[in-house]
């Protein structure tokens, strides 16, 4: 099985090393009990990405599969229809976490890395961290460190000319203390009901377009 590797790992691992992302939106999504990751089987997202440099847009859908059971933890799994690749998502008590295998990528962990990428107890300017061991050619075995913090809680959000309302925004910035000092990643912003429905980085921006809930 294929999974979608981490932004975090994938950018700054092959930085390092070496120095990729029915109802109309008008409806009101029906309530999930993860409000943030409302991945229900048969439920799809369709998104677009838009490059910075070289101009392009791709427009890809993640389609809802099932659930997988890893570790007796039960993941909702999500297949990008563009690459092929799956992610795997689950939530329980206000935290949101992502399975990521990054065995593939150069001096990566073997084992699948679990992240928490949402946060939705936590207040609006509070922060979590996450260390993961890297082997870097040149630096050897040293901490990747993932710092997240919430810069958006409960207010409004216009993507594509529609208004989400109760929206998270997730800044994470990474850092391998002493050698790479912290460094801006990406933003994304999550609505309830709905999820993932902006991710902002240094080279593209991705939106969500439209929905199928189940």
């Amino acid at each position: 099985m294929k999974f979608l590797p981490l932004t975090a790992v994938i950018v700054t691992t092959v930085l390092l090393a070496g120095c990729r992302k029915e109802k109309s939106l008008e409806e009101v999504a029906p309530r999930n009990i993860c409000d943030y990751a409302p991945y229900s089987q048969g439920s799809f997202f369709e998104y677009e990405l838009v490059n910075v440099s070289p101009t392009d847009t791709l427009l890809y859908t993640m389609h809802v599969r099932g659930d997988s059971l890893i570790n007796e933890e039960e993941f909702s799994l999500l297949e990008d229809d563009l690459t092929g690749a799956i992610s795997l998502f689950r939530c329980g008590n206000g935290d949101y976490v992502q399975l990521a295998d990054v065995s593939g990528l150069s001096n990566a962990p073997t084992e699948p890395v679990k992240t928490t990428y949402l946060k939705e107890n936590l207040s609006l300017g509070q922060t979590w961290r996450e260390e993961i061991p890297v082997t870097l050619l040149v630096l050897g075995d040293v901490v990747l460190t993932i710092d997240y913090t919430i810069i958006q809680k409960g207010t409004g959000k216009t993507v594509r000319g529609v208004s989400y309302k109760d929206v998270m925004g997730v800044r994470m910035d990474v850092s391998i203390p002493p050698f790479l000092p912290p460094t801006e990643l990406s933003t994304n912003y999550y609505a309830k009901g709905l999820g993932l429905i902006q991710a902002d980085t240094d080279s593209d921006t991705t939106r969500l377009k439209s929905y199928t809930i189940r």
